[in-house]
């Protein structure tokens, strides 16, 4: 049976590390949003980038002037959200995204679901490509033949030389 000291030590150690949890915890917090600070104007510049292609996709659709609107529309919010992304913080935009989720559940739900397929494709298509890279690596087994070739090729060496 524990004594009363053995337990009051077994409780101060519970207590010392769930201080030290939330702490590790706010530790972990603060990298991951240091890392994704870092990482904003990288994903700014993507958008931007993805907005200028979907606005020359639009130049290119004259004839159609509902889809061009459409498109001149989509390359628009995509410049904005790169200009949040530059000139938000990580908590920000975590408060918006919590604020979105809370007034607009099924779209949240529909862009999860989307989100969820897009990565199990991404996720299968490295997948195959790790596999199709991993037999190719594989070392293609000897025929027989392969294997009597060098044998006829000493043979060979041998009677050369014992003919000289």
């Amino acid at each position: 049976m524990a004594t009363a000291s053995q337990f009051r030590a077994r409780s101060r150690s519970r207590n010392e590390s769930e201080r030290e949890g939330p702490a590790f915890l706010d530790d972990l917090l603060a990298m991951a949003g240091s890392l994704a600070n870092s990482r904003k104007e990288y994903a700014a510049a993507q958008l931007e980038s993805l907005a200028d292609s979907v606005r020359q996709f639009s130049e290119v659709m004259p004839a159609l002037p509902t889809m061009r609107a459409y498109a001149d529309t989509a390359a628009d919010s995509l410049e904005e959200l790169a200009s949040y992304v530059v000139e938000s913080d990580l908590s920000e935009m975590v408060s918006d995204a919590r604020e979105f989720s809370r007034r607009h559940p099924l779209a949240t739900f529909g862009g999860s679901i989307a989100a969820g397929l897009v990565i199990t494709q991404i996720v299968q298509s490295r997948a195959q490509s790790l596999r199709e890279g991993m037999e190719n690596r594989k070392p293609r087994p000897r025929t027989g033949a392969k294997r009597q070739r060098p044998a006829a090729a000493v043979r060979q060496q041998i009677e050369k030389d014992a003919s000289e």
